[in-house]
């Protein structure tokens, strides 16, 4: 059985191994070999031990677990852009539970959330090469806006397109719990 909770500070390990576990699975070819074997579990330990040890004020992260192992996490930051409103920052699940509704209980979780401190909008930023996740957001309700070429993580230029949910009343599923 699934729990979904709040992160806590101790999290960000687990977090962190399923972060990168997920880009190795999901990345090869996008970043280099060297990176996702020697470097991304330790650059990712890094960034989720700030984020959980020295949180934002409108950063939410979730978890789920499975006998008390996390198999996936959601991490937004409300009201990040003043156009396009909530940024996704994250969201993965292990491999081995794709395909049982989490993501989509994840983004709905998210949706309600933020709905419920006056957010009406979200997007976040997908790797073009991500073709299963991308299925998954436009499953979602989400839309392509936009897609540019960056250097902001990994260790090579990516190239992401923008999703977004200009209403998040109109995301399938969120009116039913």
């Amino acid at each position: 059985m699934f729990s979904f909770r709040a992160a806590v500070k101790n999290d960000y390990k687990a977090i962190a191994m399923l972060h990168a576990k997920s880009w190795q699975q999901n990345y090869r070819g996008v970043f280099s070999d060297h990176f996702l074997d020697n470097e991304v579990l330790n650059e990712r330990c890094k960034v989720w031990k700030e984020r959980l040890q020295n949180p934002k004020g409108n950063q939410f992260i979730q978890v789920v677990e499975i006998e008390n192992s996390i198999v996936a996490f959601v991490c937004v930051h409300r009201g990040a852009d003043i156009v396009f409103g909530t940024l996704i920052d994250n969201l993965h699940v292990d491999s081995r539970f794709i395909g049982q509704g989490i993501g989509e209980k994840l983004m709905l979780n998210v949706a309600r959330a933020m709905q419920e401190k006056g957010g009406a909008s979200m997007y976040l930023w997908v790797l073009t090469s991500n073709a299963k996740a991308i299925r998954f957001y436009e499953r979602m309700g989400g839309s392509a806006k936009e897609t540019i070429n960056d250097l902001d993580i990994g260790d090579r230029e990516i190239t992401k397109t923008r999703y977004y949910w200009p209403n998040l009343n109109s995301m399938p599923g969120l009116n039913h719990k």
